[in-house]
């Protein structure tokens, strides 16, 4: 079931000091929330479209090479 929500929401304080809820960021100072079920549909996208690149079998074990993390979080940040 797809959630009737955006999947990104910013908090952050106005003027007033009264908090204030974003779909889109608004600045650098906000808190950025992501919907738990956007995160992993995202996290499996990327396992998904290029796993293959960073899974290896050594001696019949699964090994992760070097950069996934890196790529990974890129990945997740949108960049």
């Amino acid at each position: 079931m797809k959630a009737n929500a955006p999947e990104k929401l910013y908090f952050g304080e106005s003027d007033k000091g009264i908090l204030d809820i974003y779909s889109t960021k608004e600045s650098d100072n906000e808190v950025e929330y992501v919907r738990t079920d956007a995160f992993i549909e995202k996290a499996c996208e990327f396992i998904k479209d290029n796993g293959s690149q960073y899974i290896d079998i050594v001696n019949g074990q699964l090994v992760l090479k070097k950069g996934i993390i890196k790529d990974f979080k890129k990945y997740l940040r949108g960049e």
